[in-house]
């Protein structure tokens, strides 16, 4: 008899339903080690067939994991944005309804992630056929991933478009870069969809690598282009130097983090099969974009006030008269200080 009908039958049985839940699950899953992703549809599932290195804790308990630090995440995607409106009321409605656009598909996807996990440990609680099964609230989540995704990889696209207008050849290759990783994206949520169980997620590897290795390529595009048309723009004057270190820095930060997100989403997918190592940085990869188009915009009153800081020097000293001999009137001197200042902010009012 299967898995499951002996689950159903001593449910039946079992007068105490909470304790047979317990002691069924450390019967046939806790004491075992190992629960099979199998093709929901096949209600009988021999225990001998059961896959050796598919577990909880390296499937739903990665998911459970992912979704803790995706609300973290997300907290703090919600500080930057109110911070951002706070301090930014006067940037034009095209930046506004961009940070407005990829807030609403970030809450949305935090929203369909967590119903997702609620439908499969809860709803589907003892069905243990049933983990294998994709909900459609999975499949939601990775299409508005991938659309955050793509608003924040077109910002920065557009960002580098602006620090050199005349140089638009760059810009055009990220953006259709970031176009093509949001066409594979898709297919993959319509191959998710049509392949309706996590063991057969395998299959459509061809078009998650790829979305994965144009973000990757497109992360890296970003960097190199933000860095490379800050850096063109320095001055002699020390203070508008360290401006543009600070910028740069925090662009090299976002980068970094964005592009290890997305190595490791191609290399734990090939490298982990039957486990969802790779969703643990799939799923917060939205997050760490918005934070970090977030972070781009919010640095910018700090970055403006370090080229703020100037010398001081003496324009003008006027005497009284000198004390001499006969005249013990005391030497009277004026000196009026004026502050050189750096006022080569436009690079940073463009971000």
């Amino acid at each position: 008899m299967g898995v499951s009908h002996v689950l159903r039958h001593k449910l039946w049985t079992h007068g105490d339903r909470t304790s047979s839940y317990v002691a069924l699950i450390r019967e046939n899953l806790i004491g075992r080690g190992t629960f099979c992703l199998r093709n929901a549809s096949t209600v009988d599932v021999p225990a001998e067939e059961m896959a050796p290195t598919t577990t909880l804790p390296n499937t739903f308990g990665l998911w459970l994991a992912a979704l803790l630090f995706a609300s973290i995440l997300l907290g703090m995607a919600l500080l930057q944005v109110y911070l951002y409106f706070y301090w930014y009321h006067n940037d034009s409605w095209g930046i506004k309804a961009t940070v407005i656009t990829i807030t609403a598909l970030e809450i949305t996807q935090s929203g369909l992630f967590y119903s997702s996990l609620y439908v499969v440990l809860i709803d589907g609680f003892g069905n243990f056929p049933g983990l294998d099964v994709i909900p459609w609230q999975s499949v939601g989540q990775l299409f508005f991933l991938y659309l955050a995704t793509f608003v924040a990889q077109a910002y920065f696209s557009y960002l580098i478009y602006k620090l050199q207008k005349d140089k638009i050849l760059f810009p055009i290759v990220i953006f259709f870069l970031s176009v093509a990783g949001l066409g594979a994206g898709i297919a993959q949520t319509v191959l998710s969809i049509k392949v309706k169980h996590f063991s057969e997620l395998p299959s459509t590897s061809a078009t998650s690598n790829a979305q994965a290795a144009l973000a990757l390529a497109c992360d890296i595009l970003i960097t190199v282009g933000l860095c490379g048309r800050l850096n063109s723009s320095r001055t002699g004057v020390q203070s508008t130097n360290e401006m543009l270190n600070f910028v740069i820095m925090t662009a090299i930060n976002r980068g970094i983090l964005t592009m290890v997100t997305a190595a490791l989403n191609i290399i734990l997918f090939l490298t982990q099969p039957g486990t969802f190592y790779f969703m643990l940085v799939l799923l917060l990869s939205g997050k760490f974009y918005m934070n970090s188009m977030l972070a781009m915009l919010n640095t910018r009153k700090h970055a403006q006030a370090l080229s703020q800081f100037g010398r001081t020097t003496v324009d003008h000293i006027s005497m009284g008269s000198l004390a001499g001999p006969h005249n013990t009137r005391a030497l009277n001197v004026t000196v009026t200080q004026s502050v050189i200042t750096d006022q080569s902010t436009s690079k940073t009012e463009q971000i």
